[in-house]
């Protein structure tokens, strides 16, 4: 039986993208270990067992205290003890792995050397392009990261981007193998009797959004926005720097609901009984031009329409299949797609129709399973 090594730079609870990818290699037969970074206190590492539907896996967690989302500046001491942490723990057990993948530049810049160096065969999985993610302070170290991490995708066995569209962001690399996995929902999680709302039943639209609290998702102006209205409810899910924001906002407004970080199935849950979902980014930040956000995907695989900014992500085909709204990255745009879908109740049964049958043949999970199974094969031979 071939051992894979997942890394990631997060606590992994949860983290759909690594989960999917643990939960589809335990199907197919592989030994499954998944290494995480837990930046809540500094510490001995973490051993926790896993049980996912096809099988159960251990989790180590390196401990190394950081602040979650506070950028490279902040954060620069705390990732070079990450780096070091990681660096001793893969010298001690790398010879115990087959494969390693390894989830974007900042575990990818330790585990592929050494992978290397101990002949292991490695996976390069970019979930954002380390370049275009982050502020840098200078053009100078944006060009060495990137010629770093494109050095990365051209000696690695294989690299994975989440996108189509993300072949123009890593042009002028030359990746051995290049595969698309969307990450899109796998349909067997969804239980259609999980109820996860809290709030009393009305004919408000009910706006949902799960995942990082960050500033720059309009995540505040949203708030605003449904605190003076009678037409909206907001319903959020999550963790980061907004996280009393949104404590404060539920107390003191009858018709916004915070519910905490939620596991995966209840994030489903909660957007199953919503009305819509909103993925607003960024656009003058580059790489939310290439974003392939879990929203959009979700908002297929349930049949939801979905609100996003121009020039991010998925925007065209939002607009090419009508199947939500698409607005400038602005409260007055927020305002603007909430009203269009509010305004567009009597098309919510089709856009349902449309999005489930866009997911089922261009981005089901079930496809990307096959495409996982196909790399793997690959590699294992």
């Amino acid at each position: 039986m071939k051992k894979i090594l997942l890394i990631r730079s997060n606590p992994v609870n949860p983290d759909p993208p690594v989960e999917k990818i643990a939960n589809t290699l335990l199907g197919l037969g592989y030994s499954v270990t998944i290494l995480g970074w837990d930046r809540s206190t500094n510490g001995k590492e973490e051993r926790i067992s896993l049980k996912y539907p096809n099988g159960q896996l251990n989790k180590i967690n390196l401990k190394v205290k950081a602040s979650f989302g506070g950028g490279i500046k902040k954060n620069a001491i705390p990732l070079l003890l990450y780096f070091n942490a990681l660096k001793k723990w893969l010298k001690r057990n790398i010879r115990d792995f087959d494969i390693i993948h390894s989830f974007d530049f900042d575990t990818a810049a330790m585990s592929y050397r050494l992978s290397n160096k101990y002949k292991k065969k490695f996976i390069y999985h970019i979930l954002d392009y380390y370049a275009d993610a982050h502020e840098f302070g200078s053009h100078r170290i944006k060009k060495i990261i990137m010629d770093k991490e494109n050095s990365i995708i051209n000696s690695a066995d294989a690299t994975i981007i989440c996108s189509d569209k993300r072949k123009e962001q890593i042009f002028g690399s030359n990746p051995k193998k290049l595969v698309i996995i969307h990450n899109t929902p796998d349909h067997n999680i969804v239980d259609p009797n999980l109820k996860v709302m809290e709030a009393p039943v009305s004919d408000k639209m009910k706006i949902i959004y799960v995942g990082i609290l960050a500033g720059s998702r309009m995540l505040k102006e949203i708030a605003e926005i449904v605190s003076i209205s009678d037409e909206y409810e907001l319903h959020v899910g999550g963790f980061g720097p907004l996280e009393d924001f949104f404590l404060k906002m539920s107390s003191q407004f009858s018709n916004i609901y915070y519910y905490g970080k939620l596991p995966y199935d209840k994030t489903l849950a909660l957007e199953h009984e919503g009305d819509v979902l909103v993925a607003m980014y960024d656009p003058t930040i580059r790489n939310n031009k290439y974003s392939a956000p879990n929203k959009f995907y979700e908002s297929l695989m349930i049949g939801k329409p979905i609100i996003m900014a121009k020039n991010t992500g998925f925007d065209e085909i939002i607009n090419n299949y009508s199947i939500g709204s698409v607005t400038e990255y602005s409260k007055e745009g927020i305002v603007y797609s909430l009203k269009e879908i509010n305004n567009r109740r009597n098309e919510w049964d089709n856009i349902s129709k449309v999005s489930k049958k866009l997911y089922k043949e261009q981005f089901s999970w079930c496809l990307m399973e096959s495409r996982i199974n196909d790399l793997y094969s690959h590699l294992s031979d």
